[in-house]
């Protein structure tokens, strides 16, 4: 194998899932060894291939023949299991592979995650000894996997499950975790096709096992539990294949906190860091990202379990007032749509469900309905048949006992009607109750999805309509071409002088406030008529990024005589503040009504960004934005303007017309393609971007633009 990959090539992960035999290198005699577990997990499991062990000091264990080395094995080496210590693998790894081993589990730590001298080079030998040999790696720092199909088990836990078939797979950075949502999507009756655990990813990775999980029959669903992505491009082109086949992707973020690179330079740095790009990534290609295993399970359960919605609304029955209420606010909190029903509907419910009752969507069925699985039925039918409504939702706990056979089968005939007008139904329960063996039975038997908790509920219907949202936007934004400064550009700093800042956003198409740098007071009068009064007068230095908070900006300079005082005072504090010969800009003041913020960033995991939000003093004290991976079209740019909160201050401002957004939109399409097509550029932020009403283009007037290191 190339040591060296492409980002868009994928290792073909089968030998991993799929293999003929297992050896188990490092058995131990000690009562209760992950060795012991995991070599009876395979026998109980019913693994059909051979199970071999390795250890020079026994000749047997576990009743079973035991080998003092792989090359003594009798019998074939498909894939090892590897539980020595890190200094012993890469032996253990050539010496599988002079016996045609094609994979190997890798359970031993000891790594370059120590960040010690001898951990990173046992790595190293590891991962060669891996490629001279054409072998595959799961781990290292890996707890074993799950092939259902393959009766395959390599789990070291005790009391594993016979975990059953079924269509969803998981793939998880984290062993612990991984088990963890086997186990309880198990006990909620979903089946898995495969549960891998790729731990420290030394020459598999997440890109690979994705790209492999996109091409399985039997996977429909995969739950993700990522703490880095080490090949973005490749991962990026895998979400893609699954969008076009329609498998839906739910990953849970491991270690969602801000980077903050280069605060010290900018305010972008401090708000978009690991985490911002993350979910940026995740809205370009169609992952629904989940915060814990309840949220992941529960919307796999719902996407397994029902077709995916073909309208945008959602219909929600609920068996109370307080209910309904409590629906209401969580469609709000989550951005779902609760369409009205239509007049003939409306009119129809009200004759039905009667006084006590609240008619509308959500909907009440009140004291009448919740004991009358007829008149469930007929409200279910006739929410089901707006044109507008994609899913309904459905208050109803499971079954408990054979004693509620009525309800059990009243909530059968809902499940065949939706399924003959091919509309998904989710139930819910008010709150979260243990499920009985029967109610459990039932479950699996309905083959619906059956919710625990109003909230929980409702936010796993949120992602799959989010889920059918993400299929609907099937488009590609082609990155502008990358170009690099001319030596006449760059600066020796990182940071860019003003001029040269402002220089680029003007190739870029976006609007610069007039002005002039000035070296000496002379220079600056002349270009003070030139502009015009008021001006704005600031510091200018190469690396002087906060200018207010240095006092080097004075607004509303009125006056040549206000200019002669300002300009000195301004040369007096940049003298204090440690700078050397500074000059003075000078600049056109520029009437507006809302200062924003409109800036890129280069993440060194995901690639350029962009960001949107208010402006001024508010960028991080509202703490509020919009990140997108740039490049972005105005679809992408309106969903911003909406999620930054900007949209509806423009709306209290009386400001609703689309004429009114069109010039923030192109500031922000043109602000991404910039920083898509400068790949020198870590950073550039511009603050503020005035707003002007009258359709007239946004005005940027203070830029700081920060080169990569």
């Amino acid at each position: 194998m190339d040591n060296q990959r492409t980002e868009n090539v994928y290792r073909n992960v089968e030998p991993l899932l799929r293999p003929r035999s297992i050896t188990i290198v490092g058995a131990s005699e000690r009562s209760g060894s992950w060795s012991e577990r995991i070599y009876h997990n395979l026998r109980s499991y019913g693994y059909p291939g051979e199970i071999h062990l390795v250890n020079p000091r026994h000749r047997e264990l576990y009743g079973a023949p035991c080998f003092p080395s792989v090359s003594q094995v009798a019998g074939e080496v498909d894939q090892t299991v590897v539980i020595v210590p890190a200094r012993h693998v890469p032996a253990a790894i050539e010496e599988g592979g002079a016996r045609g081993c094609r994979s190997a589990v890798v359970f031993s730590g000891g790594f370059s995650e120590t960040g010690s001298p001898d951990g990173v080079d046992a790595e190293s030998a590891m991962v060669a000894a891996a490629e001279r040999n054409n072998t595959l790696i799961c781990g290292p720092n890996c707890l074993g996997n799950i092939s259902t199909r393959e009766r395959l088990i390599t789990l070291a836990e005790f009391g594993v499950e016979l975990f059953k078939e079924g269509g969803l797979a998981l793939v998880s950075q984290s062993s612990g975790l991984m088990g963890g949502i086997a186990r309880y999507a198990h006990s909620r009756g979903i089946g898995l096709s495969y549960a891998i655990a790729s731990g420290s990813e030394s020459n598999v990775d997440a890109a690979d096992y994705l790209n492999f999980l996109v091409g399985d029959e039997s996977t429909r669903v995969v739950g993700l539990v990522l703490e880095a992505i080490r090949r973005p491009a490749a991962f990026a082109s895998a979400c893609e294949r699954a969008r076009a086949a329609r498998k839906p992707l739910l990953v849970l973020k491991i270690g969602r906190s801000k980077g903050g690179q280069g605060a010290a330079l900018s305010h972008t740095g401090a708000l978009a860091g690991a985490y911002e790009a993350f979910k940026a990534f995740c809205r370009r290609y169609g992952l629904i990202e989940v915060r814990g295993f309840d949220e992941l399970v529960d919307a796999a359960e719902v996407l397994l379990r029902s077709p995916l919605p073909t309208a945008p609304g959602v219909a929600a029955l609920a068996l109370s007032g307080g209910g309904r209420g409590y629906i209401h606010d969580l469609g709000e909190d989550l951005g779902i749509t609760f369409p009205a029903p239509s007049p003939k509907v409306q009119a129809v419910l009200e004759k039905l469900i009667g006084v006590g009752a609240g008619v509308g969507n959500p909907l009440d069925l009140g004291a009448a309905g919740a004991s009358d699985p007829a008149m469930q039925l007929n409200c279910f039918e006739l929410m089901a048949g707006e044109p507008e409504v994609g899913l309904i939702a459905l208050q109803g706990d499971l079954p408990r006992s054979p004693e509620s056979a009525g309800r059990a089968e009243g909530l059968k005939k809902i499940v065949e009607r939706a399924r003959e007008i091919g509309k998904p139904v989710v139930f819910f329960s008010r709150a979260s109750q243990p499920v009985s063996e029967y109610a459990a039975g039932f479950r699996d038997s309905c083959e619906a999805p059956f919710l625990q908790e109003i909230g929980r509920s409702f936010q796993a219907i949120a992602h799959v309509m989010a889920y059918r949202n993400a299929l609907l936007r099937d488009k590609q934004i082609e990155p502008s071409q990358p170009t690099v400064f001319s030596a006449g550009e760059s600066s020796a700093s990182l940071c860019l002088p003003d001029r040269d800042a402002f220089a680029m956003l003007a190739r870029e198409g976006l609007t610069v406030a007039r002005y002039e740098i000035c070296a000496s007071l002379k220079v600056a009068e002349r270009a003070g008529e030139a502009i015009g009064y008021p001006l704005a007068l600031k510091a200018t230095a190469p690396g002087l990024t906060h200018k207010s908070e240095l006092g080097g900006v004075i607004l509303g300079v009125s006056s040549p005589a206000e200019l002669a005082r300002d300009f000195r005072l301004l040369q007096e504090r940049s003298a204090r503040s440690g700078i050397n010969e500074p000059s003075i800009l000078l600049q056109e003041m520029v009437d507006s009504v809302l200062e924003l913020f409109v800036a890129g960033r280069t993440d060194p995991e995901f690639g350029p960004l962009v960001l949107f939000g208010f402006g001024g003093i508010f960028v991080e004290a509202l703490g509020r934005h919009a990140a997108r991976l740039a490049p972005v079209d105005p679809s992408d740019a309106r969903e911003m303007l909406a999620e930054s909160g900007v949209d509806k201050a423009l709306r209290r401002l009386g400001m609703a017309e689309a004429s009114m957004r069109e010039p923030i939109l192109d500031a922000i399409v043109r602000m991404s393609r910039l920083i898509a097509g400068r790949e020198e550029i870590d950073t550039i932020e511009v603050n503020p971007l005035l707003f002007r009403p009258g359709g007239k283009p946004c005005v940027a007037v203070d830029v700081v633009a920060v080169k990569r290191k």
